[in-house]
């Protein structure tokens, strides 16, 4: 709690006193700064509020009451979709609204996981203790995998941003936008697989047990696989649909770019799945190179070299399929990572 409070303040002072830069970096033009500094203003204010709905989420979920962890994220989840419009429309507040709806909703999490930390079924207490910068390093070296796999989706997004800018301009960003929120759902299914799963691989990782582990790294590429399947062949189906609906002023070339990066992008949630979820049984079975190397190449490395070679080679079809093209070579270490999980 020390620690998320420290860092989450850093970023509340950029957020209040540097929105304008914070949007401008990530890609945005001068009529997307002035419209997106309000925004950024307000959610990234209240920046410690969303670490600590992570940490009591993660405490609570590992602490034998997964089904308040549950609930915690989705009514947050469906506080801010319900406060989006009230705020948005009802009361006029515009983007601001918006802002305050996701703002205020990590705080809605925390009250609610604190029906475990207040019960008497939870086994951890809140109590002072001293900083520790040890703890917080080897902390850092276990989480970094989703660390990187959450900071990811904000580099992806300026890099493909910068890129998509130079190539068709505005109308292609908003294409990207589309693209990235329908991305978001996908890898956040393969984000609840990995975190599911987490507790059972330390589990039987601690006892020792190899074939446990085994049976529960086989479950969990399956499960990765399924819901791959099923989330490529419903975006396949139901393309036009997906795209109208943020498409609301009917935008010919906008539907056009967007319906074929849909398409295009999707095929990247083959490999995606397996590499999310190999990357928190890294961190579950205490292999935090391996985390770490999967991550940071999915998550960074291979991602910009790709989206960037692919530009250049392919042009706007280039970058929808980078994503792809940057999960299967992350997928060979992953791959080989897997192999030797059980041969502690």
């Amino acid at each position: 709690m020390f620690w998320g409070t420290a860092i989450g303040l850093i970023f509340s002072f950029i957020g209040l006193f540097f929105p304008g830069q914070v949007v401008s970096i990530m890609g945005g033009d001068s009529t997307i700064v002035e419209v997106g500094r309000g925004y950024t203003m307000i959610f990234m204010s209240f920046a410690p509020f969303f670490i600590w709905n992570h940490i009591f989420n993660a405490f609570v979920l590992n602490d034998g009451s997964p089904s308040i962890a549950m609930s915690a994220t989705l009514f947050s989840s469906l506080f801010n979709i319900v406060f989006d419009y009230v705020l948005m429309f009802p009361l006029n507040m515009g983007m601001e609204g918006a802002a305050l709806a996701t703002a205020l909703s990590p705080i809605v999490g925390v009250m609610i996981c604190f029906i475990h930390i207040f019960s008497k079924k939870n086994t951890t207490s809140l109590k002072p203790q001293k900083p520790s910068f040890k703890k917080l390093i080897y902390s850092c070296q276990v989480g970094v995998s989703s660390f990187v796999g959450q900071i990811s989706s904000g580099v992806i997004t300026i890099v493909f941003n910068f890129l998509i800018l130079g190539l068709t301009g505005n109308t292609g960003v908003a294409a990207y936008g589309i693209v990235a929120n329908v991305s978001l759902v996908g890898i956040s299914v393969f984000n609840g697989v990995s975190q599911g799963s987490q507790p059972l691989f330390s589990e039987h990782y601690g006892k020792g047990d190899k074939d446990g582990i085994k049976i529960l790294r086989r479950l969990s590429i399956i499960t990765s696989l399924l819901f791959s399947a099923i989330m490529i062949l419903l975006i396949f189906v139901f393309t036009d649909f997906i795209v109208g609906v943020f498409n609301s002023e009917n935008n010919l070339l906008l539907e056009k770019y967007a319906v074929v990066g849909l398409r295009l992008y999707s095929i990247g949630f083959i490999f995606a799945g397996l590499n999310v979820i190999g990357s928190g049984i890294f961190s579950a079975t205490n292999f935090p190179k391996w985390a770490f190397a999967t991550s940071i190449a999915r998550g960074f490395v291979l991602i910009i070299l790709s989206a960037v070679v692919m530009s250049i080679l392919f042009g706007m079809t280039g970058v929808w399929l980078a994503f792809a093209v940057a999960e299967l070579l992350t997928l060979i270490i992953t791959s080989i990572g897997l192999t030797k999980i059980t041969k502690f």
